[in-house]
């Protein structure tokens, strides 16, 4: 799939955030239809590793992530789950080599996927979004945070790879 601008990306974050809550919910049908086992894998993330705050959070996060693929002129096929298994499998490989290793070796990784990468401006949303401080009264924790990264991370690279 060709990359999304920043401009796409940027729009339909910003529409996103002031949907009406029958627009969400019709969205997130929309989204179960289009993309099931993208909308399972969340969920069962969600459910599985993270306290209700950030399951909400990684939902609503890949929600827009979807949305961005589907507006974005060409919307990719539905992936199936056996793509998000070898996607995940990947990036959990990435994420635990960088596990404890220096800061300068993180950057530097970083700064090589970044280079490489294909859907860089939506990857930049995800992670500007998880560095946000979260609203009053909303239980993120720190340390989900890379982990949240990882699952949204499976979430573009099975999109992009879709279509």
């Amino acid at each position: 799939m060709d990359p999304i601008p920043a401009d796409v990306v940027e729009r339909i974050w910003k529409d996103t955030t002031t949907l009406s809550i029958p627009k969400g919910k019709a969205l997130t049908m929309k989204m179960g239809k289009d993309q099931p086992a993208i909308v399972a894998y969340l969920l069962a993330i969600g459910e599985r590793d993270y306290n209700p705050d950030e399951a909400q959070l990684l939902f609503y996060l890949g929600m827009v992530v979807y949305r961005i693929f589907a507006e974005s002129g060409h919307p990719p096929p539905i992936v199936m789950p056996k793509v998000i298994d070898q996607v995940e499998k990947a990036n959990e490989k990435i994420f635990a080599y960088l596990e404890g290793e220096p800061e300068s070796e993180v950057v530097k990784v970083m700064t090589d996927v970044k280079a490489n990468y294909n859907q860089v401006e939506v990857l930049r949303y995800v992670t500007e979004a998880l560095m946000e401080d979260p609203e009053e009264g909303c239980n993120i924790r720190p340390q989900s945070l890379d982990g949240m990264l990882m699952r949204l991370k499976t979430v573009i690279d099975s999109l992009d790879q879709a279509g």
